[in-house]
Formats: structure tokens, sequence, C-alpha cells
């Protein structure tokens, strides 16, 4: 297990990961293998310092198309060398056979790598790890194939890193002088699921998967999420459900899209929030209607006691005061983190730069905060009223009023849950959760020890707390697949 930690130390510290739309996987004259980087690395490094040794290699992700590592082969490259014996060390960038990138350095010595000690190439491993573990290509973060060469533990290793059948991210690793397998690991999800808190018990349901929200209505309580998650990704196989008798049983609901949001309003008429749409009334037997579809991504919305909806979309705040029957548009002054509407219709936003902007006839007015050092982590309006949160503790304000008022709280909150007329906060690390009271000032309660959970998501129904979180993942060893 030592070998395998100290493998995953070196997780690609160069990668640059971006999302990134398929393309053709034919092979670009510009991509090149591992051992084809080394070389001409190597030429440059030795015109730097004779002396110069390889230290490692990795391959970088890009949006240059081709076949993203496909036949072992990469437009993109990393390739350290270091002078023997000294401080000295050299990074080189590769791009379509060309140094675009010629960095000396200094540091600490690190194992070297003898270049006849490479008796194998990229692509060369990759075609094992797909024969032995089936391995495919990564989607979302470290797209495609991805090679990294190591010295562990005195023997160079090559990594060829992908996905499982199941788009959990794999390492395979090979000593490079002979191809023996030295490590097969993927990361696997532990935890994950709903979380139902009583004062005398716990329990937890749903197991494994990762529960993105949950809200409850007047006899129902849904969830949503997704059935198969991985570590970069929570949408492979989206899910909103909803349960009539308290969790026992769930149905499916019908819904095309990923859920991001959703709500139930005084009638108990379950809203739901997709990317770029958002739609009412859905049933077990009815996808609903929808009232709003915009051309960009939702970014934020929310949504008053009464149902005046907000939304936050490419620089511009879509509002309503009907349920959805007739939309307006506001252009944002500054980029927005999030947008909050009272129960009056007033518009607040918290912007990227963490000041609070309060939507007038004539613009948008900042509002002072408590203590001129304060810095909002977030904020939430319930009712009337606006609360936000900072180092300093929990603030809180009628919108129409300038005086601040305290409300306790024994640890710092970083983040709210706003549930209705009932509010939740983070703190640090997501470690604990509070209730805090929206009536009156008095002291905010603990209601939940997180421990090894990642909460995404609460709501109280009578005396049960149900929280919604996700799974954590740990690096496992793999078996060899067979081929279906």
């Amino acid at each position: 297990m030592n070998f395998i930690k100290k493998i995953s130390c070196l997780l690609v510290i160069f990668l640059v990961f971006v999302n990134l739309i398929g393309r053709e996987t034919i092979a670009s004259d510009g991509e090149i293998t591992l051992k084809e980087a080394i070389d001409i690395g190597f030429e440059r490094a030795k015109e730097w310092n004779v002396n110069a040794i390889l230290t490692s290699v990795n391959s970088v992700d890009e949006t240059m198309g081709g076949s993203r590592g496909e036949a072992g082969k990469r437009f993109n490259w990393f390739v350290q060398f270091m002078a023997e014996g000294t401080d000295e060390h050299l990074l080189i960038g590769i791009s379509e056979k060309k140094i675009t990138l010629f960095r000396p350095i200094k540091q600490s010595q690190v194992p070297t790598i003898p270049y006849d000690e490479i008796k194998l190439d990229s692509s060369y491993v990759l075609q094992l790890a797909k024969d032995k573990y089936d391995l495919k290509k990564g989607k979302g973060w470290a797209t495609g194939y991805h090679f990294t060469l190591d010295n562990i533990e005195g023997t160079p290793i090559l990594t060829v890193i992908g996905n499982d059948r199941d788009k959990r991210f794999t390492r395979i690793s090979f000593n490079a002088r002979n191809g023996d397998i030295v490590s097969a690991i993927h990361k696997l999800p532990y935890g994950g699921g709903l979380i139902s808190k009583r004062i005398d018990s716990e329990k937890l349901s749903k197991k494994g998967v990762a529960i993105m929200g949950v809200v409850a209505g007047n006899k129902k309580l849904v969830i949503w999420g997704d059935n198969k998650p991985t570590q970069f990704s929570t949408s492979n196989r989206p899910f909103i459900e909803w349960s009539e008798n308290g969790g026992k049983k769930w149905t499916e609901l019908r819904v095309y899209n990923y859920v991001t949001q959703a709500w139930f309003d005084r009638n108990d008429q379950l809203y739901a929030v997709t990317e770029k749409e958002i739609w009412t009334g859905i049933t077990s037997k009815s996808k609903g209607r929808k009232i709003l579809s915009l051309d960009h991504p939702i970014e934020n919305v929310d949504y008053s006691i009464n149902n005046h909806i907000a939304v936050l979309s490419n620089g511009n705040v879509y509002y309503t005061t009907n349920q959805g029957k007739s939309w307006e548009q506001a252009i944002v002054p500054k980029p927005f983190y999030e947008v909050q509407i009272s129960d009056n219709g007033d518009l607040i936003g918290l912007t990227e730069e963490r000041k609070i902007l309060q939507k007038t006839n004539v613009g948008w007015n900042e509002i002072t905060l408590p203590n001129s050092d304060d810095v909002p982590d977030d904020m939430k309006v319930i009712n009337n009223r606006l609360f936000i949160t900072t180092q300093s503790g929990i603030w809180t304000r009628n919108l129409q009023e300038e005086n601040w008022r305290k409300i306790k709280v024994d640890e710092v909150v970083v983040k709210f849950i706003k549930k209705g007329e009932k509010l939740f906060g983070y703190t640090q690390r997501g470690e604990a959760i509070y209730s805090i009271s929206t009536k009156d000032e008095r002291k905010s309660e603990k209601v939940f020890d997180a421990g090894d959970s990642i909460v995404m998501d609460v709501v109280i129904i009578g005396d049960t707390l149900w929280i919604a979180t996700i799974p954590n993942y740990s690096w496992e060893e793999m078996m060899i697949q067979q081929r279906k």
C-alpha cells in the first residue's frame, strides 16, 4: 500500500483540466508519444547542460482536438530534467513537436530516470491497460488518456490515466523496464445518501448515491442528484424522486434534464430548475409545464415565501412576481455570485467582489455592512429580511431599515441554506450544520455534526432533519477486468 500511496501523490500536477466537447479521435501528425517527447526534450536539455538527466514526464490537457491519447499520443507534454548532482532543474513544455516552454529552476535533488531503462512507450502500455482493465477515456477532467513517467522507489514507472467502465478515475502503472503491472487503482465512492436524523436516532438511506438537494412539501419529500456519481461528475445518471410516506418508498419523476434546484410553493406545486429552464406542476404522472427557457445556463435561482422568483444568467437577472406568467429583466452592474428576491419583490445581489447591492427604481445601490472590515461570505433574504454571514458573525436587518442586529452562533458560518422561512448554515469545511432563527436574534442551534459526510442540502419536517450528502472518494485496487 505504501507504493500505491506514493504513486497517488504524483497525481498529474501539471494537468490543466477543462471541460471539452468530444471531437474526432483520429491521431494528428502533431501528436507524439511519451518517448518521442523525451527525445525532443533531451536534445534541448543537453544544450542547457551536458549532464542533464530525466526526472519526470507527463502529458497535458488541451483543446486542440486530435485523438486525446487514443493511440498513446498527445499534443502537449511537460518533460523535466536535472543537472545530475546539482539543484539545477529544467522544465520543458512541448506542443505539436515544438518546444514552447523552456524554464530553468532551482529545487532540491529528486530521483532520476536513466534513458536506457525506458524500454516501453505510452502507446504500448495503453494497449496493455485496455486489454487487462478495459480502460476508457477520461471525461470532464484529464480528458482522454494521459501518461506520466516517474522514478518511484528506484523503478521507472509509466502510468496510464483514464476511466474504468463506470467512469471512475483510474491509474494503471507499469514497470517501464519490462511492462510488469505494479499498480492498478481507481477512485471509488464511499458514503453519500440521505440521512434522516431525529433527536434519538439517525438513519442512512439511498446509500452510495450523490444527493444534491432535498425539499419538502405538505406531504411529500423530494430528492435529486446522481445514481452513479464519480469524483468529477454528479450528472452521469441524474434522477429526481419523491416520497409520500416519509422516505419509505420513492417514485421517479419525469424530468428529462439534470435538476439543479427544486422547491414547493404554498399550493404544494413542485418547481424544478434544469440547466436553462424552470418547470412547475411536476408530478409522478406529468413533467409539468415550462415557465422559463433561457439561451444561457442558469447560474442561480431564488424564490420568496410568496413565490416571487429571481434567476441569474449571463449577467442578467430575470424575475417574476406572478409565478412565471410574465418575466422582467434587470441588467447586472457587476458580476453577481447570487441573487435574492423578497416578498415585496426587492432584488438583492451579492457580487463576486462580495458587495451587496439592492435594486431601486434608478439602479443598484450598495448596502452598507455592519462593520467596515466585514466581507460577506454568503447572504439570503427571507420574507423582507436580509441575512449575511461574515467572519465576525451572522447579521440581519430589514430591507427597509438600516440597523443591523447580530445573531449569536458558536462557530463561523460560511454558507447559508434557505428552505422557505427556515435558514441553516454550514461551518468551515461543512463540519457542522446550524439552524438559524429568522424570527428573532436568539442563539443559533447546532443540529448536525457532519463527521465524514459531505453535506449538500438540508430540510426539516416536524422533528426530522433530512440531510442530503454526496460520496467521498478513496483509491482502491482494481481487479483485472473481463471484457463484456
